[in-house]
């Protein structure tokens, strides 16, 4: 079983869920900074644990947060996802007080093509709000934390009673079957309100009010939208679910097509098949096998080969986005640079599958990405008894008073409160760490190991560098019924 300390040092945390602690980490190879979702599996009585792991194994869309490794321990599950260097929507729009509808667009057409991506991969979030949604520093959106999403089949409906409240949509809070990517659409809405206005479309004192609200299916535009946003959010927001519009069909609508840009291509972060031979020859020298990382990467194991191969890359990209500067050299006497001359390339080795120390990784999902085959997947059916919702706690939220779960950092969630049995199990989250939790010394690497990554791209970027690199007030307001 792999020990998570040995790979990785824990640095602080950056988040909380209902079951689950986001932190950040680095990685002790490379020396790149991930992020961490540990997950207790005593405390996650609320949703399968395993269901949120398939559904990022699944998922590879530059939209969508990328999943690199997850290790499994007896009482815990590591996910190691890549950082995000940025805030999250709620935060930016909190900051900005609102967007102007070029900006929401742009944000707003990266959503629908990574949930036109999920939809047609059968998977539905059902918890799409600005607190899981980050925008990074260039622009670029990703989705986070799918703890409450699953995966469904056409016209298959489902009965969990979950999300955030004033994201909810009508038919989730009447407690009847409900058609997931349906719901998706209805959030969608809000969250595109909140994006153009700062403010949710739903909002009172009470939750008994907001489901009032909601089912009444009444708000406030402002004014100052033009008329195909406000033409948009209408058709989102449809009380009746069988008149909302598919992801597909919100895409092609004429305010989302304003302009000029284009959608995300689902494939552009799609793991390669064949991987780079530099970074595989730079990786054999650190003691990684080359068969192993086609291995990795072309069954999606989620291992330690593949984080190391995924991470190195994107430090080599970062490397070759920056300007070169020119280095006084005398050409008569310096050699071309190569990565087998020591006094250039200076890295500490892994240690090799012989010695007893080494950790071996066991990955058997395997899932299938835009056509890949892979093994077979079990299929999920859903079958959710009548239950009732968490404590709420009140918070303040943009200058109101919201009422909340512990677990949703700005607005009022619900979840199942199915409790578990009574065992020794219940108790585990409050013991103290077992000998797996506990952090374990580094391997011992040569000196050099810290900035070897940096000599890495300097190398490789003389060696090919055609590696390619990707690229406040509110006026008169109307009020609108959606359509039923």
């Amino acid at each position: 079983m792999e020990n998570f300390h040995a790979q990785y040092v824990m640095l602080e945390t950056i988040g909380h869920g209902g079951c689950s602690k986001v932190m950040l980490a680095r990685h002790r190879l490379t020396g790149s900074h991930v992020a961490v979702k540990m997950i207790r599996k005593s405390e996650c009585w609320c949703n399968p644990v395993m269901s949120e792991v398939e559904l990022l194994m699944m998922a590879d869309h530059p939209n969508i947060i990328s999943l690199l490794q997850v290790i499994e321990t007896k009482k815990k599950v590591y996910l190691i996802m890549e950082l995000c260097e940025g805030k999250s929507l709620y935060q930016h729009i909190r900051n900005a007080g609102y967007l102007q509808e070029d900006e929401a667009r742009a944000l707003f057409k990266q959503l629908l093509s990574a949930m036109n991506y999920c939809h047609n991969q059968g998977i539905v979030h059902r918890d799409l709000k600005p607190d899981n949604i980050m925008v990074e520093k260039d622009g670029k959106v990703k989705i986070i934390d799918f703890g409450l999403g699953t995966q469904v089949k056409p016209g298959q409906k489902l009965n969990l009673f979950c999300g955030t409240y004033p994201f909810s949509a009508p038919e989730v809070l009447l407690s009847r079957p409900y058609d997931g990517p349906k719901i998706d659409v209805w959030t969608l809405g809000v969250v595109l309100y909140f994006m153009v206005t700062g403010k949710v479309p739903f909002d009172a004192a009470s939750i008994q009010k907001l489901v009032r609200q909601i089912l009444a299916g009444k708000y406030f535009v402002p004014s100052r939208l033009s008329v195909e946003l406000r033409d948009l959010i209408s058709l989102l927001m449809t009380a009746n679910p069988k008149l909302r519009p598919t992801v597909a069909e919100v895409m092609v609508h004429p305010w989302v097509t304003e302009g000029s840009g284009v959608f995300p291509d689902p494939c552009e972060e799609q793991m390669p098949l064949k991987p780079n031979p530099a970074i595989v020859k730079a990786m054999g020298y650190i003691g990684f096998q080359a068969q192993d990382i086609e291995d990795s990467l072309r069954q999606r194991k989620f291992n330690e080969t593949m984080a190391s191969y995924c991470l190195l890359k994107k430090q080599i990209l970062k490397e070759c986005d920056r300007p070169i500067r020119a280095q006084p050299m005398n050409p008569s006497v310096t050699p071309f640079p190569s990565l087998v001359d020591t006094s250039t390339f200076h890295l500490g080795l892994r240690r090799r599958e012989t010695e007893p120390t080494s950790l071996r990784l066991s990955a058997n999902r395997q899932m299938s990405v835009c056509g890949r085959s892979t093994s077979k997947k079990r299929d999920r059916r859903f079958s959710w008894p009548s239950v009732s919702g968490r404590p709420l706690h009140t918070t303040h939220t943009m200058d109101h008073t919201h009422t909340r779960t512990r677990s949703v950092p700005c607005i009022y969630s619900m979840f199942c409160t199915i409790q578990p049995n009574s065992s020794d199990d219940s108790t585990e989250g409050h013991t103290s760490a077992s000998a797996e939790d506990k952090p374990v010394r580094s391997r011992g690497w040569p000196r050099g190991i810290k900035g070897w990554t940096r000599k890495i791209g300097n190398v490789m970027r003389k060696l090919c560098c055609c590696i390619p690199s990707k690229e406040t007030s509110h006026v008169g307001h109307s009020r609108v019924s959606p359509k039923k």
